[in-house]
């Protein structure tokens, strides 16, 4: 992965509560260059699939915030031949690598992952960047300055490294930064802190930290209100992460980051490393994919149109109606408009039926039902040529050619 990629999201989404699941799509583009599809986007950024088609622009185009490029916005077909893949890049503001995060653009290091930013190239660009020295308290820059040192070192996905385990917790498809309507499902062992408290430890470089309620508001882009809500949401949770730290007469907020969600914390097992919900959706998108696949074939595509599933039933068999004698056991089965079992009977007639001929000649049938590999000939085959009497054809012929150039 391209760190500076990772340096430039940041920047560019300080104090932008409006971007979240555009930020979480594509911090996941920028660590896992190699994913694509609606569903495999959905599936690893956390982000549901339909906002992901709202999100990302038209094929060569850009998404709504301009942090995506869309390489191709893919098509959904029954066909296999006609489904296209959803691929979208990072579309960077840094002078290198602008447009895409394409795997063959990146220059490997020893570790295995991309070669690390320099010094003077993260000093430049946290200088060039306007959120970083104005708009923003001064503690809360510099909190952002040094989180943004250590993301500039994050090269690779790798568990094994300082930087891939950074990476691992800081991966938006992770349980603890999801997001869920309702109760929280019983397959989460946890309640999770959610998305924004996922865009300021990204922010924090995932370091421990010390902020009053006006820094968090201002790296978070939240009102103080908003801001109130994260840090009671991040003190309930399961996780020891909130502290309160008197100062004077102020009252800061000390968020161990690191020490709660690093490798060697308590709480690293039971908060990095599941993905149930991740594992869910997985399993409700390999359904989704079964269901297509067996749709596109001629019977799964009639047994759906057939079936109570399908909206527009009633109008279908409106215009295609069963004919008067239809057998019973397809009627009832219509009638019950089951799709699988609608499927499996058509399955069963087509492996009845046998396989299509790979030649027209052995539909042609022999006339008395003359069985296979007999020297009987076809009806129009034992018809013997009649023979034209050739001033029959000569008169035939000054016929035509008068009705042509009269």
């Amino acid at each position: 992965m391209n760190s500076a990629h990772l340096v430039d999201l940041v920047t560019r989404s300080v104090g932008r509560s409006d971007v979240l699941e555009e930020q979480a799509l594509a911090h996941t583009v920028i660590t896992r260059s190699y994913v694509s599809a609606t569903r495999g986007l959905s599936r690893w950024s956390g982000v549901s699939d339909r906002i992901v088609r709202n999100i990302v622009g038209p094929t060569g185009g850009l998404s709504t915030d301009g942090f995506l490029w869309t390489k191709t916005r893919g098509v959904s077909s029954a066909i296999a031949e006609e489904r296209e893949q959803m691929s979208i890049r990072y579309s960077s503001n840094t002078r290198t690598d602008y447009r895409s995060t394409s795997l063959k653009d990146l220059k490997p290091s020893p570790s295995g992952g991309q070669e690390a930013l320099g010094e003077k190239e993260i000093e430049g660009m946290i200088k060039s960047n306007a959120v970083v020295s104005a708009r923003i308290p001064e503690r809360a820059r510099e909190v952002l300055v040094e989180g943004l040192k250590v993301l500039a070192t994050l090269t690779d996905m790798d568990t094994s490294t300082p930087s891939g385990k950074i990476l691992t917790a800081l991966d938006p498809g992770i349980d603890i930064w999801a997001e869920y309507e309702g109760e929280k499902p019983d397959y989460v062992a946890y309640p999770s802190l959610g998305r924004r408290a996922w865009s300021l430890a990204v922010a924090c470089g995932l370091r421990d930290v010390v902020l009053s309620m006006e820094d968090i508001a201002a790296l978070t882009g939240l009102s103080k209100r908003g801001a109130q809500a994260l840090v009671k949401r991040m003190d309930s949770s399961y996780l020891p992460l909130v502290w309160k730290v008197r100062q004077g007469r102020s009252i800061l907020y000390e968020i161990k980051w690191h020490s709660c969600l690093n490798d060697g914390g308590d709480y690293f097992e039971s908060a990095v490393l599941r993905t149930e919900i991740q594992r869910k959706r997985a399993a409700r998108d390999a359904k989704v994919q079964e269901t297509s696949a067996r749709r596109g074939t001629p019977a799964g595509f009639l047994a759906y149109r057939l079936s109570v599933v399908n909206p527009k039933r009633d109008e279908y068999l409106e215009a295609n109606p069963l004919p008067a004698d239809a057998d019973g056991a397809w009627r009832a089965l219509v009638e019950a408009g089951d799709e699988l079992a609608l499927y499996a009977h058509l399955r069963a007639q087509e492996a009845e039926a046998g396989p299509v001929p790979s030649t027209p000649e052995a539909l042609v049938a022999p006339s008395g039902g003359a069985a296979k590999g007999s020297n009987n000939l076809s009806p129009l085959q034992a018809q013997p040529a009649r023979e034209v009497d050739p001033e029959e054809l000569a008169a035939m012929r000054a016929r035509i050619g008068a009705s042509t150039y009269a």
